[in-house]
């Protein structure tokens, strides 16, 4: 499980060529209010949904507990 989070941090850190992807805040804030719902199901956590949502391939923002995705999420993608 280590080697597989070191190697998508390195992908997305690293890796050179792949367009970045990057939402705006106010696609951001969207996104939290229609997770509320979700997260009242408690089938999902808010770091897998944002993957899901925008089809990003990130196995590290979907294992974080939802406050270090909602950094994570600020930090790397909203402009």
């Amino acid at each position: 499980m280590f080697n597989k989070m070191a190697q998508q941090l390195d992908l997305q850190t690293l890796g050179k060529g792949k367009k970045e992807f990057k939402i705006t805040k106010q696609e951001f804030d969207d996104f939290c209010k229609e997770f509320l719902f979700e997260q009242i199901k408690g089938e999902i956590n808010l770091g897998q949904s944002f993957c899901k949502k925008y089809n990003e391939p990130n196995y590290v923002l979907s294992i974080l507990p939802d406050r270090s995705a909602k950094a994570h999420i600020k930090k790397f993608y909203v402009r």
